[in-house]
């Protein structure tokens, strides 16, 4: 037989379970404004009835119910929209903060305007045209003179900036660490706090939403993927090395990397093994400094170092108002102080190697007609691996097309004709490390080519080669004095200047050429103060192809620098577009499934309270009906 009291234990069951189903549509309802925050859902079921089948129960009919009670509270959550989200994120963090730099370059540049370099530029070619013109004023010279000061200063500028805005990344590079450390920590402390609360038999829903909160800010930050397959352990991984599993962290560092300008590179911290950095803010910062910012500070460097070398070696063989020869207009500092351009480029006191940025060959050559001769160039690449690259010439060949084949072979060595009529071979920018920058690598030919029919290297095969990996290898090549370039110091952006001489007596100017008394071959004396076709072929440089590796002009090659950033700028922008409308529908998508419903929460707190009510008059009915046995007992 039932027990008398047993409708009052039902009806208590009633009001707990209701009760606290009130107490969750409460808390949905707090956090509606809550971004985090997922649904919460009481499951409510039957409890387990008096009776099971036995020899030993009672002889009644059926199993007797108990009433409701909380199975769990549910946290509503899909996990393929988490993962969705949790990816889109990694790239909108890497498309965000490369267009916040890549608009701060465009800014740089500030293009167009009148103080631009471009503008600088084409007052300094005009400058050259008017001396020209007018070689024996001291005024125009005046004005060539602070039309150079004002390029200098503005490539000067534009490398600080660019420089600034590299090393701010940099830094951010390292904030960034430092800030994947803390979001892992603080996951794994989560990940500790959520293990203990299930194993009590609790439901840490608002633990796993922050939990799940931070995974998604450090997604933003970091190409990271979760595991969830243990339902006692979850991983968080980078590249599918784990950065947190369960209570354990592998935490990265931000260490200096003396290969790449002491910029810091990302590890392991406990291995000191590359972190696969591929995605989120980190992956953008690591791009930006290393690649975008990088190829803009070297692009103005190859500019500046042109333009000072191109019009000093046309501006040495010129003369100035006082007769005087052989002047450099604009500064060049040498990376080496030795005459034999002996440099020691890995920092340990001793040099290692033969920094040689141009050389000019002693023959004049016909650039048009056939060379008559064969044999193989060598050259070695200035990308890693430092490979051979070999270019074949044939008799029938001439000088300009053995130029366009090592030109088009992009190998960090540029070749063209200079104003003398001599081969001249010149180093790029490196693409291996930036400390070989403008240098030449490798030149040997097996043939007659650079040795007696150009001039550039004494001896042919590979005892007569130049190689910049040994020292005093300058040795090799056959001419000397002003047909050789040492090798410019780091970034000769940051410091190109109007030649301190020139500056203080413009006298030196050299407007005009010379000529060959004596029969020695050297334009040895001057046309006079009247002449000024040097300071034509120095303004005839506007049109020449100076930037050789990439045939364009001083202004062309500037304009596709401006081209460039603007594209890049203008793709950033389109990603991220592209990005917020696609986190916007997934953010819609699991708002639909784990957001709350303020008119659904309603309905279900009317629900819960009518359940509530009800359940509250079960008890007050079976608390009449048991006054009334009592009663009768009396």
């Amino acid at each position: 037989m039932n027990s008398t009291f047993m409708g009052l234990e039902i009806g208590k069951r009633g009001l707990s379970a209701h009760q606290q189903a009130l107490h969750v549509t409460g808390h949905n309802i707090s956090n509606a404004e809550n971004k985090d925050y997922s649904r919460q859902r009481v499951v409510m079921t039957s409890a387990d009835p008096l009776y099971v089948p036995a020899l030993n129960r009672a002889n009644t009919p059926g199993s007797i119910g108990q009433g409701a009670v909380v199975q769990t509270v549910e946290r509503i959550r899909d996990e393929f929209i988490d993962d969705r989200i949790m990816t889109e994120k990694d790239v909108m963090g890497y498309w965000k903060t490369k267009n916040d730099f890549l608009y701060q370059i465009e800014g740089i540049y500030n293009e167009p305007s009148d103080q631009s370099l471009r503008t600088r530029l084409d007052e300094l070619w005009k400058g050259w045209e008017e001396l020209s013109k007018y070689p024996e004023e001291r005024s125009t010279r005046e004005v060539v003179v602070q039309k150079g000061v004002s390029l200098a200063n503005e490539v000067t500028h534009l490398y600080r900036q660019l420089d600034d805005l590299q090393k701010d990344a940099n830094r951010q590079v390292q904030s960034r660490v430092a800030q994947i450390n803390m979001y892992a920590r603080d996951i794994r402390d989560l990940n500790e706090r959520i293990l203990k609360t299930e194993a009590v038999g609790d439901q840490p829903n608002d633990l796993k939403d922050k939990r799940d909160a931070l995974v998604e800010k450090l997604s933003e930050l970091v190409n990271i993927t979760v595991g969830r397959s243990d339902k006692d352990e979850t991983i968080v991984y980078i590249d599918g090395e784990n950065l947190v599993q369960g209570g354990i962290v592998r935490e990265l560092a931000a260490t200096i990397d003396p290969a790449n300008r002491g910029f810091f590179r990302v590890l392991w911290k406990d291995t000191g093994t590359a972190v696969g950095v591929k995605g989120g803010d980190l992956a953008a910062l690591v791009e930006v400094r290393d690649v975008t910012l990088r190829q803009n500070i070297n692009d103005i460097n190859a500019f500046a170092i042109n333009i000072a070398d191109l019009t000093n070696e046309v501006h040495r063989d010129g003369f100035g108002r006082n007769g005087e020869t052989n002047v450099n207009f604009f500064r060049h500092l040498n990376v080496s102080d030795s005459p034999e351009g002996n440099h020691d480029i890995n920092g340990d006191g001793i040099d290692d190697v033969t920094a040689v940025f141009r050389v000019s060959g002693a023959n004049r050559v016909d650039a048009s007609a056939a060379i008559g001769i064969a044999g193989t160039l060598t050259f070695v690449s200035n990308k890693e691996p430092q490979a051979e690259v070999p270019i074949r010439y044939a008799a029938q060949d001439t000088v300009n097309s053995v130029i366009k084949r090592i030109n088009d072979a992009k190998i960090g060595i540029a070749a063209y004709i200079n104003h003398n009529g001599q081969l001249t071979l010149k180093a790029t920018t490196g693409g291996d490390d930036d400390r070989k920058n403008f240098m030449i690598r490798h030149l040997e030919d097996d043939g007659q080519f650079l040795t007696g029919f150009t001039g550039v290297l004494k001896q042919s095969g590979p005892q007569g080669a130049f190689d910049y990996r040994r020292t005093n290898d300058i040795m090799k090549i056959m001419t000397t004095g002003e047909h050789i370039t040492i090798t410019p110091r780091y970034d000769p952006a940051s410091y190109l200047a109007v030649n301190d001489a020139v500056i203080r007596n413009v006298d030196k100017i050299a407007a005009a050429r010379g000529k060959d008394l004596g029969g020695t071959g050297d334009e040895n004396r001057s046309n006079g103060i009247g002449d000024g076709t040097n300071a034509l072929r120095i303004a005839g440089l506007r049109h020449k192809n100076a930037m050789v590796d990439v045939n364009a002009t001083f202004n062309d090659f500037y304009i596709s620098l401006i081209s460039r950033a603007g594209t890049q700028g203008e793709e950033a922008q389109d990603r991220i577009r592209n990005q917020e409308t696609l986190l916007k529908n997934l953010a819609n998508l699991r708002e639909s499934v784990s957001g709350v419903n303020l008119d659904e929460e309603m309905a279900n707190m009317v629900a819960f309270q009518h359940g509530y009510n009800a359940a509250a008059r079960v008890i007050s009915t079976m608390d009449k009906m048991l006054e009334t046995i009592l009663r009768l007992g009396v």
